[in-house]
């Protein structure tokens, strides 16, 4: 079931509606705080949907690397406390397969398949993973961006109406544009850094000036939704042999729900 605003509607909007000007934000936070009301006065929206960033590039192109790995545990601790205490709980792994010149050659694993395993490996029951499945559903084209990653969860969440509230574990850097991502597609969203990030120091790939001033900036005023100049940035992100894990890997991640019914590769 498909979010009835498509990926595809949000880029071809007009860029004047997509300015983050006082009018466009109390329409997007209206809309937002709507569907948030909406959930949680629904007995059946039960369940908490924690989405973590992915990050490039993989360790040898196969696991996730520290800053990663330290989003993974936080969430799977959440997930824990959650079902402990009786809740539900289910994970969105976004990212295809990476590519960037600048960090060295191409992963060889889609970042939702390593994410995937990891968690898995850490005790996760696969029944509440969702990476590939919903990349397919939703972006097809693939994900290569915070925001496409959330323009996707945002099409999840709404399309499954069991989902109460949505977490979302990023990086120090990632916030401010992540909850603006979350505004600009009417996504019900709580961001949250991994206090082992600011403890440790590990912000690899998101600290540095260029992107907290230059890119932050832009979300903020004139690219909201991370469908114009921020998306042009990430295209060089695809590979040129595809966007899934490697073939000749594949049979190590055949466990992971989306490969259950996909005969597609």
């Amino acid at each position: 079931m498909r979010s009835k605003r498509s990926p595809e509607a949000r880029e071809t909007t007009p860029i004047a509606s997509r300015i983050a000007t006082p009018a466009w934000r109390r329409a997007r936070s209206a809309e937002v705080a709507a569907l948030r009301r909406s959930r949680e006065n629904d007995p059946s929206a039960t369940t908490t949907l924690l989405i973590v960033a992915a990050q490039h590039p993989l360790v040898n192109g196969r696991t996730p690397g520290p800053e990663f790995e330290k989003r993974l545990e936080a969430a799977a601790a959440d997930y824990r406390q959650i079902t402990e205490a009786h809740g539900k709980a289910e994970f969105f792994l976004p990212g295809n397969r990476h590519a960037d010149d600048k960090v060295g050659p191409p992963d060889s694993v889609a970042l939702y398949d390593a994410a995937g395993l990891w968690l898995v490996d850490q005790g996760i029951p696969t029944a509440v993973l969702h990476g590939k499945d919903w990349i397919d559903a939703y972006r097809p084209q693939g994900i290569y961006s915070g925001a496409e990653e959330i323009s996707t969860s945002s099409d999840g969440f709404k399309a499954n109406p069991r989902f109460r509230n949505a977490i979302y574990y990023c990086s120090p850097a990632q916030e401010s544009r992540a909850r603006m991502f979350a505004l600009a597609n009417g996504q019900p969203l709580t961001t949250h850094v991994p206090d082992s990030l600011i403890q440790d120091g590990i912000e690899q790939f998101h600290g540095n000036v260029v992107e907290k001033i230059v890119l932050n900036g832009l979300v903020q005023t004139i690219d909201p939704d991370g469908h114009g100049t921020l998306s042009h940035l990430t295209r060089n992100r695809i590979p040129t042999d595809g966007m899934g894990t490697r073939p000749d890997l594949l049979p190590q991640y055949q466990n992971l729900p989306w490969y259950a019914e996909d005969t597609s590769q």
